[in-house]
């Protein structure tokens, strides 16, 4: 599969020792969530495990977008890390909120406060 023809487009900056992804696009069944999960494990390898993602821009997401995300929440949970949502849109939110997941994740509006709260994280 060719993840350069992917829906989605991930923007990666860093904020002190958290990875902020800025999601663009479509986080869907092929392509989006394929290219999700190989920008995850390529940050672990890394050895980067606190992640942000900013989902301001992902204009649309399905059930399997939404299962690789607990998937990689599951993944970098397990590595002592740990996964934060920022900026979902309400069609995210109800998605997650439908699917009974949205609790799994910890969700903020203001990029700030949730790199801070980073630091308070007990799993990393």
């Amino acid at each position: 599969m060719d993840l350069s023809t992917s829906k989605l487009r991930i923007v990666e900056k860093l904020v002190g020792d958290v990875t902020v992804l800025e999601m663009i696009g479509e986080l869907t069944i092929d392509e989006g969530d394929l290219t999700f999960r190989a920008k995850v494990h390529d940050l672990l390898g890394q050895g980067r495990r606190k992640i942000l993602l900013n989902l301001a821009g992902v204009s649309k997401i399905d059930s399997a977008g939404v299962g690789m995300l607990v998937g990689k929440l599951k993944t970098v949970r397990e590595q002592h890390g740990d996964i934060k949502l920022l900026n979902m849109t309400a069609r995210s939110s109800r998605l997650l909120g439908v699917m009974k997941i949205l609790s799994a994740f910890e969700s903020f509006t203001d990029e700030a406060l949730a790199v801070k709260s980073f630091e308070f994280d007990v799993t990393g």
